[in-house]
């Protein structure tokens, strides 16, 4: 589902004047691989800053039956500045060449927001969690088009050791795990950089952080400092986790909402990730595979760091004062 508009321009206008006013409004040309005749400008719009844009704005100048036309296109899951750009366009084509418009709400209507827009710390904190939520989508995509056969590739443990060790299913479940890690991980990077940036007082976080040299050069090529800050620290084990959250805002407890209690177990979701952190490194340091970890474990582990996210996520939104947003 999208969001779209189409302005059709008078006789005589100026495709190169067309393309600067585009220009003039942020848009950047780009190849999207398709080779359509008709079309003479093929431009995105897309803005980083305050964590504004989350799909940007597609836009497109091409001739349909002579007349001389400029779309746009925005994705469902769009931010509210992606569709205020989307309206602003739309609006500065009219005002400047004039000629008429329709879009999905109609002739001469503009697309209208559904919400008022978040702030920024939200709008940070919901990308972590959207991007989280489309790269795990990637090992399960993985899972569903995995085929492995034969009885060596059993789904269950065998009656001698030494056939898992052969077992192509636990070596490739183990190695789903690393990437899981790595998934786990950027989320509570990208979040403590969104927090830290909008944060009152910053004062600990900047005395634990030990920028090298190369950073330095990094935040000079302007690159987020808050970035480049929250690469200084690891975002693996929720111990650690809960501790660099801590020296923004002691008051925020992030592995006090993973300890609490997750489907009647005696193993708490906390303690269950730091096992995995500790599979992991085994894995990745040494080879030692996880001769348990078969489909069923591997499910309930995906689960588990789904829930831990969610958990903090929303911990994020109640200490800071806003609603989290789950439209993924």
């Amino acid at each position: 589902m999208s969001y779209e508009s189409e302005n059709k321009l008078p006789a005589g206008t100026s495709v190169k004047r067309l393309k600067e006013v585009v220009e003039l409004l942020g848009y950047m040309s780009v190849k999207d691989g398709f080779k359509i005749p008709e079309r003479v400008g093929c431009y995105f719009w897309h803005d980083p800053s305050e964590y504004k844009s989350w799909t940007g704005v597609e836009l497109s100048i091409y001739y349909d039956e002579g007349a001389l036309k400029l779309s746009t296109r925005t994705r469902v899951s769009r931010s509210y500045w992606d569709l205020t750009h989307q309206n602003k366009t739309i609006k500065m084509v009219r005002d400047i060449f004039g000629g008429t418009f329709v879009t999905d709400e109609g002739a001469s209507r503009y697309l209208q927001p559904e919400h008022p827009p978040p702030s920024p710390l939200s709008s940070g904190c919901y990308l972590a969690r959207w991007k989280f939520n489309n790269a795990l989508l990637k090992a399960r995509w993985y899972l569903s088009c995995r085929k492995l056969e034969g009885d060596a590739a059993r789904d269950a443990p065998s009656p001698l050791s030494f056939l898992d060790e052969m077992n192509p299913r636990l070596l490739s479940n183990n190695l789903l795990v690393p990437f899981i890690i790595a998934v786990w991980e950027e989320y509570y990077r990208a979040t403590f950089t969104a927090v830290l940036r909008y944060a009152d007082k910053r004062e600990v976080v900047l005395k634990k952080a030990r920028l090298s040299h190369a950073q330095l050069e990094q935040i000079a090529a302007e690159k987020q400092i808050e970035r480049a800050i929250a690469e200084c620290f690891s975002f693996q084990r929720p111990s650690v986790i809960g501790d660099n959250f801590k020296m923004i805002d002691a008051r925020l407890d992030l592995v006090g909402a993973m300890r609490k209690p997750h489907r009647r177990r005696k193993v708490t979701l906390s303690d269950s990730i730091e096992s995995l952190v500790v599979a992991r490194n085994a894995f990745v340091h040494a080879g030692d595979m996880d001769m348990s970890l078969f489909d069923k474990d591997l499910q309930t582990i995906m689960s588990d760091i789904v829930v831990a996210v969610d958990r903090s996520y929303e911990a994020i939104g109640s200490h800071f004062g806003f609603t989290t947003i789950h439209d993924y």
